[in-house]
């Protein structure tokens, strides 16, 4: 008669195989908490995103935590993918954003962002070009702004 761990061990592969296969573990998405600061020394560390910097696989999602009062997330149409609808969320605890086309994905506070409050999250592994440094550039934000979305653009090329 074979050892009872051993049974167990046939038992469990065969019911696994039978039921088409182990479980996989679902994954939550990773989440992106809205902070106000309120230690700061200054507005540009006051008011943020955390994480402000994300990678994540074509057709992944994140959660945003924490829309409320003046804080918001709206799409940064200077560097987002043509035809993926725009994002604006207020008065949320948490809204799921999906990513369905590889490319740069900004975001901003609409309050905030004159602050930095920005993110950037990069979907697959798009190309830095001339054409997104040109609309870095010419892009219609406050100067905190733009330039946190250069950093965080330049966070990528870099890496």
């Amino acid at each position: 008669m074979p050892h009872p761990s051993r049974r167990r061990f046939v038992a469990t592969v065969m019911c696994a195989s039978c039921c088409g296969g182990l479980a996989q573990a679902s994954t939550a998405p990773p989440e992106i908490d809205q902070i106000t600061d309120v230690g700061a020394s200054a507005a540009t560390g006051m008011f943020r995103f955390e994480p402000n910097f994300l990678r994540v696989g074509v057709g992944d999602s994140i959660a945003i935590l924490n829309s409320h009062g003046e804080h918001t997330v709206h799409t940064a149409p200077d560097l987002w993918p043509e035809g993926v609808p725009k994002v604006a969320i207020s008065n949320q605890p948490k809204a799921e954003i999906t990513f369905p086309l590889e490319g740069l994905y900004g975001f901003r506070c609409k309050r905030h962002g004159q602050y930095g409050m920005v993110m950037l999250i990069v979907a697959g592994a798009p190309v830095i070009d001339d054409a997104v440094r040109e609309r870095l550039t010419d892009m219609k934000a406050m100067p905190r702004e733009r330039d946190a979305f250069a950093a965080l653009v330049e966070r990528y090329g870099s890496a």
